[in-house]
């Protein structure tokens, strides 16, 4: 399970620190998600209606459910190329259940985090993970907002204690300056971070560290094909990672024995189009919960510019191999309330 503290909208950013400066701590379960009431789609971004690249975390002090994710600017009038895909602040939702979403507003900090489009920089696809009382965020920084696939790329580290209001800790320093999507994850008394190098073929790479911010080590753990978005997960008595390959439809889901390294290619999921409303594409950039034998998975459909997040779970078969039926609770579906 993965927690973190409260998180207020925007609009009360000047008495957050002190209204909801509490402490980050693993009291308080997370509820069960009933994934078979999951509406489709699960969120959509009601500013700019392009929600990517999804981290969601459960909130024990306040009890609810909170989703970072890249704000892309997707009806955003006259794009000139992908310059829509740059700009992006980090959006936030929060839920009771996991089901029901509530637009907060976008991530406060230096650095550009607040206005990226005043300070011409790009933010995406937020990585979170708390230790001790502080929540840090690791977060794609793109040194401009580009009309063309690109510029340097680095992934950021800032710190929170009320989960809205960010500060700038450190860049990571690792293999290129064209590294993206990092997930921060602990195996025993080490820290190791996955992410997407694209100056190395856009292979997942990882590197490893004891305080969350230097990190050592960085190499190419996965190269059988270019691929992006990668989250681990220890589930069934093993580690696993799923992926987002850029070649290919749907995401790719490897095997580890020790969550490190020696990633096996096990299944590739969410290929083919649903029956749900706003599903009909494939999978993209996961974020996975586990609960006890549950693994729920989070992943964003593309509509052409415009996108939503949606919701489905991750099996394992007699043969071992993972699938995602996003279909097994279609009949269930409904269409959500608009969201605020």
């Amino acid at each position: 399970m993965r927690y973190f503290p409260v998180v207020v909208t925007s609009a009360v950013l000047v008495t957050a620190a002190a209204a909801f400066a509490q402490t980050w701590g693993r009291d308080g379960e997370a509820p069960p998600i009933d994934i078979a009431k999951a509406p489709a789609p699960l969120f959509d971004d009601p500013v700019w209606h392009a929600p990517t690249d999804p981290d969601v975390l459960w909130n024990p002090i306040k009890k609810e459910w909170t989703m970072y994710y890249t704000q892309r600017r997707g009806t955003m009038p006259n794009p000139t190329g992908v310059d829509w895909v740059h700009g992006t602040a980090i959006g936030i939702a929060t839920s009771p259940d996991a089901l029901h979403w509530k637009y907060l507003g976008t991530c406060q900090g230096d650095g550009g985090l607040s206005d990226p489009l005043k300070e011409k920089v790009t933010w995406w696809a937020p990585g979170l993970v708390w230790d001790g009382d502080t929540l840090h965020m690791y977060v794609t920084w793109v040194d401009g907002i580009y009309t063309r696939w690109e510029g340097k790329r680095f992934i950021k580290h800032f710190t929170s204690t009320d989960g809205i209001n960010f500060k700038y800790v450190s860049t990571a320093k690792l293999s290129s300056d064209r590294c993206i999507d990092p997930f921060v994850y602990k195996v025993g008394d080490t820290w190791h971070m996955v992410y997407k190098d694209e100056a190395a073929g856009s292979h997942i790479f990882t590197a490893s560290s004891k305080d969350l911010n230097d990190w050592s080590d960085p190499r190419d753990i996965i190269h059988d094909v270019s691929q992006e978005g990668p989250w681990v997960i220890h589930w069934k008595n093993s580690w696993w990672m799923i992926s987002d390959p850029l070649r290919e439809r749907g995401l790719r889901v490897y095997k580890s024995e020790n969550g490190v390294d020696g990633w096996v290619f096990n299944s590739a999921i969410l290929q083919q189009p649903g029956k749900r409303p706003d599903d009909q594409r494939p999978g993209a950039h996961p974020a996975v919960i586990v609960q006890g034998d549950k693994a729920i998975i989070f992943y964003f459909v593309d509509g052409g510019r415009t996108t939503v997040i949606q919701m489905a779970e991750l099996e394992l078969g007699a043969d071992g191999k993972v699938t995602c039926d996003r279909d097994k609770y279609a009949a269930a579906t409904t269409q959500p309330a608009a969201q605020k």
